[in-house]
């Protein structure tokens, strides 16, 4: 067969001016960082965080006169985990919050990453539409690990109203708003997780953030029950040169039934351990290794260790990929497995060389977001072992109120060299104790959701349970 490397160079090569094309943005856009991890941060320091140099808001001359008498209307596009909208809606009164962005003065969308220090960093954009059309810029927040989720919704609120107040100024609503200045002298502090261009003070911990976990789950009835226990470990340190992860993590899972005329006990354990070194190369280069160690009995595998140097490349600035990033990695390292029982290909331990190909594409825009991953890794003893996966997941905003998603995953597999020569028996098979032999694996899935009704959405209550929104139908297949 082809080598798996001339199949996926020229895919990625005949879609790369494509790609490059579609997803291109205009550049003047305003950013504006703001560090806060407390709820009463400093003021912003516009002038010191600026990218660009774009015209003042046009707010009051471009709005008619009675766009002038209405507040703006706001459609928040949260593409992250930590929006309040009842909060938000709650606090914010001053602007009318819309269900549907065909409806909106202003376009609000958030997205976020996370920091080195164990928080994250919240890109929050601002594009105005209609007579707002051309006015956009971005402001950044950042949350610290040790932030509540009262702090983070509460400094997202703060973002938002910071974001906000220039598209109010020039409508009725803005002549009754006031700027309040607390603590002038008050500074920020900072450290690993700043936002861009803010210097970190001296960090007695150099970077490194440490986070341990233990779970322990156990439910039962008569006739069957199950425990199970997990826990974890992990290190991180992430600065704008190196990036290094450390992670251990296991779990035992025993499950029983009792049939009428025997008892059946399945037991599962896998223990992992993994790391990742990573050094910066530039805004579209990086290069790294990946090293792990695991034990499991669902995959025939009492030790499986790897060791694989990569490159990375981005054909985005890294500074882009909360909105858009397209990416290239390649990776070529030896792994060893000693198994459990002896395998298909007679095998009891073996050591191997395999090398892989992947490409990403992340977008994340006002009409849907996309993700798509094409990967390919073989074995370079004998290249017909190998694995292929097609991975993407759409959602789109088609017109007012009806949204399209679709999400699918197709894997060809030729590479499973640690199936066991018995095969696995009836028990095995029903509890899903062993991993069995296949070719594929797939799933899709597929929704359509239609709201409509009322265009505003400003009214919170939290009444027994139940929050504002309009009217909607929901349609899934």
């Amino acid at each position: 067969m082809p080598s798996l490397l001339l199949v996926l160079l020229a895919l990625l090569t005949s879609s790369l001016e494509g790609a490059h094309a579609s997803v291109a943005e205009p550049t003047s856009t305003l950013v504006v960082a703001v560090q806060s991890s407390s709820l009463d941060p400093a003021p912003l320091e516009f002038a010191d965080s600026w990218t660009a140099d774009p015209a003042p808001l046009e707010a009051a001359d471009s709005w008619t006169a009675d766009s002038a008498h209405q507040p703006p209307r706001v459609f928040l596009d949260c593409q992250t985990p930590g929006c309040d909208y009842d909060l938000f809606r709650t606090e914010l009164r001053w602007v009318d919050w819309v269900r549907d962005r065909q409806d909106a003065d202003v376009h609000v969308m958030v997205t976020s990453q996370p920091t080195g220090g164990g928080g994250r960093q919240f890109d929050v954009s601002f594009e105005g539409r209609g007579e707002l059309q051309g006015n956009r810029f971005t402001l950044l927040y950042s949350s610290g690990a040790d932030d509540s989720t009262d702090d983070r919704r509460r400094g997202l609120l703060r973002t938002l109203s910071h974001g906000l107040a220039p598209f109010a100024s020039g409508t009725d609503v803005g002549e009754r708003l006031d700027l309040v200045l607390r603590d002038p002298a008050a500074r920020p502090e900072v450290g690993p997780g700043a936002a861009p261009g803010v210097a970190p003070q001296d960090d007695p911990w150099d970077f490194w953030v440490f986070s341990t976990s233990a779970n322990v789950f156990s439910q039962g009835e008569s006739s069957q029950g199950s425990q199970n226990y997990s826990g974890s470990v992990s290190a991180t340190r992430t600065t704008e040169m190196w990036k290094a992860r450390v992670a251990l993590s296991g779990s035992y899972r025993k499950t029983s039934f009792d049939l009428p005329d025997r008892s059946v006990v399945s037991i599962i354990r896998s223990y992992n351990g993994s790391g990742l070194l990573v050094r910066s190369l530039g805004d579209h280069w990086s290069a790294g290794v990946r090293a792990s160690a695991r034990s499991s009995t669902f995959a025939n595998q009492d030790l499986a260790l790897d060791l694989t140097p990569a490159i990375e490349y981005s054909l985005f600035p890294y500074g882009d990929h909360t909105r858009k990033a397209l990416t290239f990695e390649y990776g070529i390292g030896p792994r060893y497995f000693n198994y459990s029982e002896e395998t298909l290909f007679d095998q009891d331990e073996e050591l191997r060389v395999e090398h892989s190909l992947s490409t990403s594409l992340n977008l994340r825009q006002p009409w849907g977001t996309v993700r798509t991953s094409i990967s390919g890794a073989q074995y370079l003893h004998d290249l017909s072992k190998y694995e292929m996966t097609l991975g993407t997941n759409l959602n789109l905003r088609l017109f007012r109120g009806l949204s399209l998603n679709v999400g699918a995953n197709y894997s060809r597999i030729h590479n499973q060299l640690h199936i066991p020569r018995r095969g696995a028996s009836e028990e095995e098979v029903l509890l899903r104790r062993r991993q069995l032999a296949t070719n594929y694996r797939y799933f899709t899935t597929i929704g359509v959701s239609y709201t409509f009704g009322s265009i505003f959405s400003n009214v919170v209550n939290p009444r027994m349970g139940g929050t504002a929104g309009g009217g909607g139908m929901v349609m899934m297949f």
